[in-house]
């Protein structure tokens, strides 16, 4: 046992000559005269460093200098702090210690403090730095401090970094063009091997992320194998892992593999990056950051991926293939960003079915019923006021009462159609869109391919192409938006083929009491202009043309009605027949114009049977009321093959008043009826031509007392 004790002793005498030699070294290695050497080297790049303390040695756990009260800021803005650290401890190597020469081998930072701002004209603290850089960039920083020549023996510091590591770090980040807030905390930072021109280094970083438009604090994970290129002019991910999480259960990842690379320090960066992105679940986030967001499906917004590849430089970046998930709904394509004077993007994404209707907000019924307002005070509802035009006193009265006052908009409301349109937002970029599905459902319709094609010149948007298989129809469209001016200006124009107009009645209007069967086509042309969204309504000016072959019109029996008038006149019977409640329309035809919220039918053509139908009517979509003249003419000497036969051929070729009139929510099989109104004249004709034959002088009675007769026998 004697060697072993004999090998202790001299173990014990070599360590206490080296302690004693590092000792000496250390007192005799001012490293305090270093301090003018980096605070020149951060100037030389346009940074102010200020080291407070003095440099000190540790010895545990490592050899190494110590750091106190370190500051940076911009050279031209000393006072001005961006970052600020407690604590610097740096590592240094020991062998080249022994040579008297000091080589960085770890660095780390406690405690340090960033503080990025940006003012009110956009301009960010940290551009100064930046931007002395980027001075500095055709002779970019050694990574060995430059050596004195004043004497052979100065001591040198090289920096070789093996590891840097930052603790309880703090990030500091407000905006006082936006009003916005963040701070980064916690930040725990690790890289080791992070030597240019070595092997692949490992980086690991955790945070915890708050911020104004955080609702939970946001944690933070970065895990990557990188690599950097001698000279600062490469950069190798192998790959990039980034997690975000919070106590929402808000959850996404970001995967990164690829390169960055460029030739020197003039040329532009070339980038070759898979990406895979990843959001699952979806919907925290916008409870995350304050987004209200309700959806018609709840399963909606519950994933969203992105995977792309993308190369490129700092000017023009290339996905292709570019893929997107929403949920169920997969969409590939591929995508071009430009960053020139005017950026641009290059869009085209084809997907399958979508389902637009998820995504809406719920109806009201869908969402939570409030309960019914009762009617103001002498507004209750009540039937149609008869006019003065009838003889009525009652009429007469009304007509002298004022018109119950339209219920106001709520004062939010208002304001909201006074704001102006951002039409500085929808400038200054470039971009070509094509986007096309195997199936959309929006607007509770259903349209096969659908596709749509927009180009965007600078406030200048073409809608080039908007088409789609719509229930055995075609749909095209085409148009513009001018937002170049002061005023947005707008025109579209398109058409709906061969639809089958009661499928989209069903679809749109499901609970309506009039119903329409048939095929139609509909053309229309419209313009707008102006600075509001309430002056874009106001403004606007629509030609629609609608026709159809064959179309049918339920609850209205247009031709019984008819028959009703001509047995009165004609005193004969009616037809015993069962009359259907709908009426078949042939060679439809109607001319729309749309001026704001009025709507004004010019002119309809239709044949019923033996019937011509003409007329006219609006409809105001403010009111939600309309009211149409319409003109039965027979055509012949029956109404039909079974229906009414017309003895009299002065009632044959001249059009009847017919007369549809209400609301919206209130149509019945009585909505359209005789037009007591322009019926008094034709009767009154009609009557006086006949009695004149048989009653001569005593005309005017007869005729008032058939005249009677007719408003009884029509309600009025």
């Amino acid at each position: 046992m004697a060697w072993i004790k004999r090998t202790f002793i001299a173990l014990l005498i070599v360590f206490l000559l080296l302690a004693g030699a590092v000792a000496w070294l250390l007192a005799g290695l001012d490293i305090n005269q270093y301090k003018p050497q980096l605070e020149k080297l951060a100037a030389e790049q346009g940074i102010s460093l200020q080291l407070q303390g003095d440099i000190g040695w540790q010895l545990w756990p490592k050899i190494g200098l110590q750091l106190e009260d370190v500051q940076l800021a911009p050279l031209q803005l000393p006072k001005q702090t961006l970052v600020k650290a407690d604590k610097i401890a740096i590592g240094v190597a020991l062998k080249p210690l022994l040579q008297r020469k000091v080589e960085a081998e770890e660095i780390v930072l406690v405690a340090p403090q960033i503080e990025l701002s940006v003012d009110r004209e956009g301009r960010g603290n940290w551009e100064l730095i930046s931007e002395a850089l980027e001075a500095q960039s055709k002779q970019p920083p050694k990574l060995a401090l430059p050596k004195e020549q004043e004497a052979p023996a100065q001591q040198q510091v090289d920096l070789s970094l093996q590891k840097l590591r930052i603790e309880k770090g703090l990030v500091l980040y407000s905006n006082a063009q936006t009003h916005k807030e963040y701070r980064v905390q916690d930040l725990q930072v690790s890289a080791i091997n992070l030597v240019p021109g070595g092997e692949p280094g490992k980086l690991t970083a955790a945070a915890d992320l708050t911020g104004s438009d955080l609702k939970h604090p946001l944690q933070l994970k970065i895990d990557s194998t990188l690599a950097v290129d001698e000279g600062l002019n490469g950069l190798l991910l192998q790959p990039l892992q980034v997690d975000l999480t919070s106590v929402n259960s808000a959850k996404a990842s970001l995967h990164i593999r690829g390169s960055l690379r460029r030739d020197n320090n003039t040329q532009p960066w070339r980038i070759q990056l898979n990406i895979n992105a990843d959001a699952n679940p979806l919907r925290p986030w916008f409870e995350l950051t304050g987004s209200e967001i309700d959806t018609r499906d709840k399963a909606a917004l519950q994933k969203l991926s992105i995977e792309a590849s993308v190369e490129g430089s700092e000017q023009k970046l290339d996905l292709t293939p570019l893929q997107l998930q929403l949920d169920d709904v997969t969409f590939s394509g591929n995508a071009q960003l430009r960053n020139a004077e005017m950026p641009g993007l290059d869009l085209s994404l084809r997907g399958g079915a979508l389902n637009l209707d998820n995504y809406l907000p719920p109806t009201p019924e869908e969402g939570t019923a409030t309960p019914a307002q009762a009617p103001p005070i002498g507004t209750e509802e009540t039937p149609e006021t008869p006019t003065a035009a009838d003889g009525n006193p009652a009429a007469q009265t009304a007509q002298n009462q004022p018109a119950p006052q339209e219920q106001s908009k709520p004062a939010n409301t208002q304001a909201a159609e006074q704001v102006p349109l951002p039409l500085s937002d929808l400038r200054g970029f470039n971009a070509n869109i094509s986007l096309a599905l195997d199936q959309l459902q929006a607007a509770d319709l259903q349209m096969d391919s659908p596709e749509i094609q927009l180009t965007v010149d600078n406030g200048l948007y073409r809608l080039q192409k908007l088409s789609a298989d719509i229930y055995g129809g075609q749909l095209n469209s085409n148009g513009q938006l001018n937002a170049r001016a002061q005023a947005a200006e707008a025109q579209i124009r398109g058409g709906l083929t061969g639809v089958d107009i009661g499928k989209i009645q069903a679809a749109l209007f499901p609970s309506e009491d009039v119903q329409l069967a048939g095929k139609a086509s509909v053309n229309w042309s419209a313009t707008t202009k102006g600075k509001t969204a309430a002056a874009l309504e106001k403004n606007l000016r629509a030609a629609v043309e609608v026709s159809s072959a064959a179309m049918s019109i339920s609850p209205f029996n247009l031709e019984k009605s008819m028959c009703q008038l001509f047995s009165y006149a004609e005193n004969t019977e009616m037809p015993t027949r069962d009359w259907p409640d709908s009426t078949g329309l042939q060679d439809l035809r109607a001319i729309i114009a749309v001026k704001g919220d009025q709507v004004d039918v010019s002119e309809i053509l239709a044949g019923i049977e033996n019937i011509a139908l003409t007329g006219d009517g609006e409809v105001d979509l403010k009111k939600q009321d309309f009211d149409f003249k319409l003109g039965l003419a027979l055509v012949g000497e029956s109404t039909s093959a079974d229906g009414c036969t017309v003895r009299n051929p002065r009632w044959r070729n001249r059009p009847l008043p017919l007369r549809c009139k209400g609301d919206f929510d209130d149509v019945n099989i009585s909505t359209c009826k005789p037009d007591s109104r322009r019926l008094d004249d034709l009767v009154r004709e009609e009557l006086k031509y006949k009695a004149e034959k048989k009653y001569g002088d005593k005309v005017e009675e007869k005729v008032d007392e058939l005249k009677e007769k007719l408003k009884n026998l029509f309600g009025r």
